[in-house]
């Protein structure tokens, strides 16, 4: 991490999540098109936690802690997906992960260079998940981390590589809104018989601020009901991942 001004470090954040676009492969596949009635599996891998760094012109004063949240992002994610799924003519299924899938989640999506699509581990994975709970396509939201796998060019270089999942970034001026960063992948897999293929992946990115944010008296305990004001912001940042995935979903006719 290098060191750099807090206060810069945060107007260089807000600029970014600004200007950003998610991050696709450099050739998009074809839209998967699914026949009506078609089964789409909804699936949450991301923790229900945010993880809170404090960046300090001097490392030694940099910390991180990471607290559980209320809120349950299975419902929201299966909430921002299922009126477009239905409007389609499909069935929006919410599953749980399963030992299939949490055992590939470091392999398949914290270690994983998703913009060059599935490793062959992985499609078979996703491929089975599928299989066993006839699905015809998934929609998997997962962890990244902020590096170039994941983030490509619009990674924080001035952070460390190994935040991951919804983070949000503190420094040394007390009062400053904290940036809001969404460290996870949302895909959209096509599961053909015996088959998986990624049609489309959307990076988190940076989000827009806290508004209306004040610095809590103890910095290192932020209280929950403080927590709780991040749930429509990162909620807000997976509905663009979401509404972007579901753009390239289509119906067969």
């Amino acid at each position: 991490m290098t060191r750099r001004t807090p206060a810069i470090f945060l107007a260089a954040v807000l600029l970014v999540g600004a200007a950003w676009r998610p991050a696709h492969a450099a050739k998009e596949p074809p839209a998967p098109q699914l026949t009506a009635g078609a089964r789409v599996g909804v699936v949450n891998l991301l923790d229900a936690e945010v993880t809170h760094f404090h960046a300090s012109t001097h490392i030694e004063n940099s910390y991180l802690k990471t607290y559980p949240v209320n809120w349950s992002v299975n419902a929201m994610l299966l909430s921002l997906v299922t009126e477009r799924v239905t409007q389609l003519g499909f069935t929006a299924v919410p599953l749980a992960p399963g030992d299939m899938l949490a055992r590939a989640r470091e392999s398949c999506f914290l270690n994983a260079t998703l913009a060059k699509g599935l490793s062959k581990d992985c499609a078979k994975t996703f491929a089975a998940f599928a299989q066993a709970a006839q699905l015809n396509g998934l929609i998997v939201l997962g962890p990244g981390r902020n590096d170039s796998n994941h983030a490509g060019g619009a990674r924080h270089k001035e952070l460390p590589e190994y935040l991951r999942g919804w983070c949000f970034v503190t420094g040394e001026g007390a009062n400053a809104a904290p940036a809001l960063l969404n460290l996870t992948e949302l895909l959209l897999i096509a599961t053909p018989p015996n088959a998986a293929q990624l049609m489309d992946r959307e990076w988190g990115g940076d989000g827009a601020g806290w508004p209306g944010y004040q610095a809590p008296p103890d910095l290192k305990a932020i209280p929950q009901t403080q927590l709780d004001q991040l749930q429509p912001l990162f909620s807000a940042m997976l509905k663009r991942q979401a509404d972007a995935i579901l753009g390239h979903l289509q119906v067969s006719h």
